[in-house]
């Protein structure tokens, strides 16, 4: 065995090693980038909808996805996806460690070689990586049956909202459980990690199979784990420092240019299209540099506990012929031609910036259970507050009541804003009509009532439209037949919209009523959101990127994102050019949009690029960031 001299000796070994390999392992990991966009991305796409075809449906989202996965269906799609995935991220660190391999021998290994290693060696990574994730998959089994358990016996009483709010004894007594549940899942995960890290270098290095591989990679780690899972953990810490680093840098830099540059339009663009590809340049060399260090930091542990070889004859051929290969040399006119491509690159985006910041806004606002932030929500008084702040909507929840009756509540039961453990299926509306559902917010609500849907319609016609969400804790083939005939009683076909998590629900409303305005609530998908049958998508903030924002619009569907109650976060989706946005906080978003209109072209840009150059977060309200 090979003994490794201190941490410091280790560290000038990791640092020469990168050094000396930094261009080949450079064009490897964006080698492998462009693999993930342009190959892996349709692959699983594919793969997930022949799998969704063989269990008959074409949609799977939001709490669907449990229930699918727990079919034999859908754990096998959920291991052949996962296999998928992990052989990617296995051939890159193999031919990542290839060049280490030969690299620390003194030689020189080029990218494209590297390629070949990985490539020659697919099939048995790809074996490697399926047996891997099955044994993730099986230890993490139990602990998801313990976790289910806890939730099952200490959880399920009342609503969830109402452990999640006011958080009674059960609640934190649930989460201590589930926290040490956890603690043990991760110890065991981590044991499991140590065990497996040395794999795939054994399995490309002394041509072995991959349960071979994995069973020597267990003997070679034992007594190890702990040494493992600390130069993990480093090394995870430090890949997190250098993004947080890179992110700051580019905000301040964003920040001190702006004010200098928002009167002269052409240096804007040409000063922000070369910041923000210096920023997204900067992350991939960070994820480039993670990728490859954490290759360097296996292949030292693979050097120190595999056995010592005298020659290469045990070595795969690409690995054998090419220890002495040249290193290339960077020549003055390529230099010269790097640098003139990315200043046109530079304007080429800035450009795009600019017009992009053009565009109209076109932004609804919808008030979240009415104005929730400054009234209790899905209240006669939450809904005067809306109409008062300038929402163009109100989105409220309904329910079916054991009596036929149409209410407007969100919890399963009125425990968390009446401190009734009631069912509101269960219960006849003269129960809990006169329950005190606005005192938990403010002592100043205390008249608050339960309301009926068709209360709430008369009391919003020509004063502001309605967004209808039907909730189901349990199916309820009525409730939608319900809502349509309230709605047509009331004469507010033409003012509102119509939505659900339910895919079910959606589809039942759409036969009955045809020409009405129908959408699809998601917090997750298997399949691509933009081409479910609905007439507007409205998603978790998180999920509305660029490019998600311009398929579901090109599909000829509204996009609604929510919760989102900051500035930034609103600014955000006002720049994006979302068709929504469901806020607790609908005066502040009215105020925003005010703002906007008063905003030229060059200070747009600065808005609508200063989120992608200056890597700002999507900020959402965590008391509000379930639907």
């Amino acid at each position: 065995m090979t003994a490794v001299n201190g941490k410091s000796g280790t560290t000038r070994k990791l640092l020469d090693t990168l050094r000396r390999s930094a261009w080949p392992l450079f064009l490897t990991g964006v080698f492998y980038r462009i693999i993930a966009v342009t190959l892996l991305t349709p692959l699983v796409s594919g793969l997930t909808w022949a799998l969704l075809a063989g269990s008959g449906r074409s949609t799977i989202v939001n709490e669907e996805i449990a229930t699918f996965f727990l079919e034999p269906i859908g754990l096998i799609t959920l291991v052949v996806l996962a296999a998928v995935s992990l052989t990617l991220i296995a051939l890159e660190q193999a031919g990542l460690m290839a060049i280490v391999f030969v690299t620390g021998r003194s030689g020189f290994y080029r990218a494209l070689d590297a390629l070949k290693l990985a490539f020659f060696r697919s099939t048995a990574t790809l074996s490697l990586a399926g047996r891997i994730v099955l044994r993730v998959l099986l230890l993490g089994i139990p602990f998801l049956a313990l976790v289910g358990l806890v939730y099952f016996l200490m959880l399920t009483g009342h609503d969830i909202n109402y452990y999640l709010t006011l958080q009674p004894p059960a609640f934190k007594r649930a989460l201590v459980l589930v926290a040490l549940i956890g603690l043990g899942f991760t110890i065991a995960f981590i044991r499991l990690a140590a065990g497996v890290v040395l794999s795939l270098p054994i399995l490309l290095f002394e041509s072995k199979s991959a349960p071979n591989s994995l069973r020597e990679s267990g003997l070679r780690t034992r007594g190890h784990h702990v040494r493992f899972a600390t130069g993990i953990f480093i090394w995870a810490v430090a890949v997190m420092t250098a993004t947080a680093v890179t992110a700051t840098v580019f905000v301040w830099l964003g920040r001190l240019l702006a004010p200098a540059l928002v009167v002269h339009t052409t240096l804007l663009v040409l000063v922000f299209g070369g910041l923000f590809l210096s920023f997204s340049l900067s992350q991939l060399l960070v994820s480039i540099a993670a990728t490859a260090s954490f290759s360097v930091l296996v292949m030292r542990w693979y050097d120190e506990l595999s056995p010592v070889r005298s020659e290469s004859s045990g070595l795969p051929p690409a690995v054998r012929n090419a220890e002495r290969s040249p290193m290339p040399r960077i020549s003055g006119r390529a230099f010269i031609a790097g640098t003139l491509l990315t200043f046109v690159l530079a304007m080429v985006t800035g450009w795009l910036l600019l017009s992009r910041a053009d565009l109209k806004d076109r932004t609804e606002i919808i008030a979240h259970r009415g104005a929730s932030a400054a009234a209790p929500e899905n209240t006669m008084a939450a809904i005067e507050k809306a109409i008062a702040d300038g929402a163009h909507w109100v989105e409220i929840d309904v329910q079916r009541t054991a009596d036929d009756n149409v209410v407007v509540i969100h919890d399963r039961d009125l425990m968390r804003v009446g401190n009734l453990p009631v069912v509101v299926t269960e219960a006849p509306l003269a129960d809990i009509a006169e329950v005190d559902i606005g005192s938990w917010f403010g002592a100043s609500f205390a008249d608050q009532r339960l309301p009926t849907l068709e209360q709430v319609l008369m009391r919003c016609r020509r004063a502001i439209k309605v967004n209808i969400e039907l909730k189901y804790y349990q199916w309820d083939d009525r409730l939608a037949r319900r809502v349509i005939v309230i709605v047509e009683k009331t004469g507010m076909e033409n003012d509102i919209a119509v939505m659900s998590l339910k895919s079910e629900a959606v589809r039942q409303v759409k036969k009955i009523r045809p020409d009405w305005q129908v959408g699809l609530l998601s917090a997750a998908a298997l399949t691509d959101l933009a081409q479910v049958e609905a007439d507007f998508l409205a998603v978790h903030s998180r999920m509305a990127t660029p490019g998600f924002v311009r398929r579901v619009q090109d599909a000829g569907k509204s996009l609604h994102v929510w919760t989102v109650n900051d500035a930034v976060g609103m600014m955000k989706m006002f720049d994006l050019g979302v068709d929504a946005l469901i806020t607790d906080k609908p005066a502040l978003a009215a105020r925003l949009l005010v703002q906007r209109e008063r905003l030229n072209p060059a200070e747009r840009v600065l808005t609508a690029a200063g989120f992608l150059v200056t890597g700002e977060p999507e900020h959402v309200d965590p008391a509000t960031d379930g639907f």
